[in-house]
């Protein structure tokens, strides 16, 4: 029998389902627990307890926050984690081909379908999916401001989906005046001392659920990649965002860096002033130096996408015998 471990963030988007139901009845022949965590300091007891027991599994029902949150205790265990998509932008889950049919997903903790990741540590807290410094850290802080203040904006979080930080990085778009910060970005492949209004982390190649902002990177390669906006110009800068957002990333855009590092340091060189890190949609405590390091397959993940792929390819194989 599977020792399964459950945790839902009711105060996602689409916390309002029946999960517990759904769950019990796609896994109900498995040992299913489902802590209670009211708070982040409950959220780690519980996942210590996991870890000491050695559980079969963890099953996050939530979004980005809720995932960000739990692989802070399960990086560099062997438990696996699946993702349920709760949230709004969902970018884990729908990079591991997680859906809400959970009767579906629930079958790769059923035939351990599982993989490692990377992940990738920024001054010692890990992230799993992009983050990075400038105005999208600004809009990922208006949006949970809001969450926070107005319960309704919740609703509309739900009814808009992933589009609602399309929506937002549109209207910071809008501004007339866009911040451009200097900073000195130091690795392996790369060196320089710049001004950019966005640095991106990315660990895989889509952000905010639309935002395919590194086409080329994913989490199982040891790196992660590094995008820099440099564009002074507001209107270049809206259009080569509205050209990543349409699927037609601008590789001959001078201004737009990007490149593939296993470690980097950046600097914030301006006194008196710190920037805060968004990373998995949740914001970081305000620095003026982040040390970046990926660490190599160091989280075990369900993949209902694999599985998927699995199950298709032996489909293939049948049909040719």
């Amino acid at each position: 029998m599977q020792n399964i471990s459950v945790y839902l963030n009711h105060k996602a988007s689409n916390g309002s389902h029946d999960w517990q139901g759904m769950i019990n009845n796609a896994l109900f022949r498995s040992k299913i627990d489902y802590p209670e965590s009211k708070t982040i300091i409950e959220l780690y007891d519980n996942l210590d307890r996991d870890v000491a027991n050695n559980v079969d599994a963890v099953l996050s029902v939530g979004g980005d926050g809720t995932v960000h949150a739990i692989i802070q205790k399960l990086a560099g265990t062997d438990i696996g984690l699946l993702v349920v998509p709760g949230g709004t932008a969902n970018d884990f889950a729908r990079v591991m081909g997680s859906d809400s049919n959970i009767k579906k997903i629930a079958q790769t903790i059923r035939l351990d379908t599982r993989k490692k990741i990377d992940l990738i540590n920024i001054n010692g807290r890990f992230m799993a999916t992009n983050g990075g410094l400038g105005f999208a850290a600004e809009v990922a802080k208006e949006i949970n401001e809001l969450r926070k203040i107005y319960p309704h904006f919740k609703k509309l979080m739900k009814f808009s989906g992933k589009n609602i930080y399309s929506l937002f990085l549109a209207k910071k778009m809008m501004n007339k005046e866009i911040t451009s910060y200097k900073f000195k970005i130091e690795s392996d492949v790369f060196n320089e001392t710049l001004y950019s209004p966005l640095v991106l982390i990315n660990n895989q190649p889509m952000l905010g659920g639309s935002f395919e902002v590194a086409p080329e990177t994913n989490h199982q390669d040891g790196k992660f990649n590094v995008t820099i906006l440099k564009h002074e110009n507001r209107l270049e800068l809206i259009t080569c965002m509205l050209k990543i957002m349409n699927g037609n990333y601008p590789k001959d855009d001078k201004n737009l860096i990007s490149f593939e590092t296993s470690e980097a340091k950046i600097q914030l060189l301006e006194a008196n002033h710190d920037l805060s890190f968004f990373g998995d949609g949740e914001l970081f405590q305000g620095d003026q130096t982040w040390n970046i390091k990926c660490y190599p397959g160091f989280l075990n993940v369900f993949s209902p996408k694999d599985q998927t792929d699995l199950a298709n390819f032996s489909g293939q194989i049948v049909s040719l015998t």
